[in-house]
């Protein structure tokens, strides 16, 4: 998830209780490969399961295996720290049987726990609940911690940049019994707040009032049976996210994070713009095509753009041209027709030397002005790019 997630997972393991045994790399952390290597560094025993659908008795069998090559006993209370890798490779109430097993003979040890899941255990056994800890643990990141939240109200978290992922206290929702309840859920999430008529006219505007209220109300059954709980309440002709519900949004996070940055200056702003950054992991459902995630889409698109673009001047404006002109080039990517981005982008490549990159930039600029717009650069632009050519002509003499 990006450096500054990583020292906090680093920072938050060191400062663990001791006694804390069973530790849970954040399934949401995108950065365990980088973790698991700075702990494998410390002398840890590492275990990496094998096979599929594991049992407890497999599990166990695993684990005696890798002790004992590594440290020549099966007592995993000698390993000191003990690393479990691929723990999602278990049937789920197995992993649970075992999780519970090891704690209770870990003696002064600790087991960290990588899975692509969260162990049902590590959040519905109460009798664990002093042992575990979640690392790294942090709202803003959408890094909860799922071992001490209360059970008040449900958690729904909701990942709409990138491919689309929903987590339902820590369980990901695989099955959505066809693209439409999905698409329907992520609609009503991302609109927060919304009437039936604006709904009928983004996903049925040519069926008739009553055909469409049919559909609607199948739709949004189905996403309540696959949730197990009601997405939405209705009030005041408005259809929004149930009071039941603790919703953790990233585009809504994404969102507070850039517009905190506005009303802030230097680092105070900039630490905004970088926790913005780590949100945005990928375009808005991009496996989605329907008119409402295309133009949301680009309104987002546009919006990171112009948040990379600010971190980057920022960078600029204290000296550190390398970082810059990376953002700029991030920024570039998501917005080809920005002149002023393209314009840095030449003039740090023009400081740096970069002759033949800054002319590639340009040329950029021009095809995506030509094809979107029709026009060609600014004028000052083209005098800029004439300058490269002649500063590269005159270095190559």
């Amino acid at each position: 998830m990006g450096n500054l997630a990583f020292k906090l997972a680093v920072q938050q393991l060191n400062t663990l209780d001791d006694h804390i045994k069973l530790v849970a790399i954040h399934p949401n952390f995108t950065a365990q490969h980088l973790l698991m290597a700075e702990l494998i560094e410390q002398d840890a025993v590492y275990v990496r399961f094998e096979g599929v659908k594991l049992k407890q008795t497999d599990l166990q069998a695993q684990l005696e295996a890798a002790l004992e090559a590594q440290i020549d006993s099966k007592d995993a209370a000698q390993a000191g720290l003990l690393l479990l890798d691929e723990c999602d490779r278990a049937e789920s109430k197995e992993l649970d049987q075992f999780l519970v097993s090891l704690a209770e003979t870990l003696g002064d040890s600790r087991a960290v726990i990588f899975s692509r899941y969260v162990p049902g255990v590590f959040i519905h056994k109460h009798s664990l609940a002093d042992q575990v800890a979640f690392v790294p643990v942090d709202q803003s990141f959408m890094l909860w911690d799922y071992a001490n939240r209360g059970e008040e109200n449900t958690l729904l978290e909701v990942h709409s940049f990138g491919e689309g992922r929903v987590l339902l206290n820590g369980r990901s929702i695989e099955n959505w019994d066809g693209g439409l309840p999905r698409s329907l859920f992520f609609y009503l999430v991302d609109r927060g707040m919304v009437t039936r008529g604006e709904i009928f006219e983004t996903f049925w505007p040519n069926l008739t009032v009553r055909e469409a209220t049919n559909v609607f109300h199948v739709t949004k059954r189905k996403i309540s049976e696959v949730l197990g709980i009601d997405l939405t309440a209705y009030w005041s002709g408005f259809y929004r996210v149930s009071p039941n519900i603790d919703l953790s949004y990233d585009v809504v996070s994404f969102t507070d994070l850039v517009q905190q940055s506005g009303v802030l200056s230097g680092e105070a702003a900039s630490d905004k713009l970088v926790r913005a950054d780590l949100l945005y992991s990928g375009e808005f459902l991009s496996g989605m095509d329907m008119e409402w995630v295309k133009n949301r889409r680009a309104e987002l698109a546009q919006d990171y753009s112009e948040a990379l673009a600010t971190l980057a001047k920022s960078r600029e404006d204290n000296g550190h041209k390398q970082e810059a002109l990376g953002l700029y080039l991030r920024a570039a990517a998501h917005d080809r027709q920005r002149e002023d981005i393209a314009t840095s982008i030449m003039n740090l490549y023009h400081e740096l030397g970069m002759y033949a990159d800054a002319l590639i930039a340009y040329d950029r600029l021009s095809e995506g002005l030509k094809d979107q717009l029709g026009v060609a650069p600014a004028p000052y632009i083209q005098a800029l790019a004439t300058t490269i050519r002649h500063d590269m002509e005159q270095a190559a003499v």
